[in-house]
């Protein structure tokens, strides 16, 4: 399930704040994930002040597409191949996907109301479920068999 129109624009509003000083937004993202006992091998500092324009137009592809799911899974699985191949790990995915959003909160300071959090806890659940299904298999989808077994045992015990 992807994301409502009016939830897009929620996000795309907050990235139009942070847009005129992006390079500080990834240099206090570098600085979060930094300090985390990461597995894959992070960017250099002067790499990642080359790729910040691009870092931008890729995050706000990615939101413009949020409401529509057959879009955007295969340009972020594109870049998830980039990051597999700096050797990222299931749990560098969580690390990330929170070291972002402390940097928003830091960046939107005042214009972080708690309906945008929770719209951006969202849009960061879609992404690292998409990430993390393709490049580690996994899913947050429940199979109804195994629920249903899961179910009977349950009631038998």
């Amino acid at each position: 399930m992807g994301i409502s129109t009016f939830e897009k624009q929620l996000l795309l509003n907050s990235l139009h704040v942070v847009k005129p000083n992006f390079h500080c937004f990834s240099y206090t993202f570098q600085m979060h994930v930094k300090r985390e006992p990461l597995d894959m091998l992070c960017l250099s500092n002067s790499k990642i002040n080359e790729k910040t324009y691009i870092l931008y137009c890729v995050l706000e592809r990615i939101v413009m597409h949020l409401d529509n799911l057959r879009t955007v899974t295969p340009f972020i699985e594109h870049y998830a191949k980039d990051l597999s191949n700096m050797g990222m790990s299931y749990q560098d995915t969580q690390i990330l996907c929170n070291s972002f959003l402390a940097t928003l909160k830091i960046h939107l300071k005042g214009s972080y109301p708690p309906q945008l959090e929770n719209v951006w806890q969202h849009a960061i659940n879609i992404f690292k479920s998409i990430v993390t299904g393709y490049l580690f298999n996994t899913s947050n989808v429940l199979v109804l068999s195994d629920f249903v077994n899961k179910q009977q045992v349950n009631t038998e015990s």
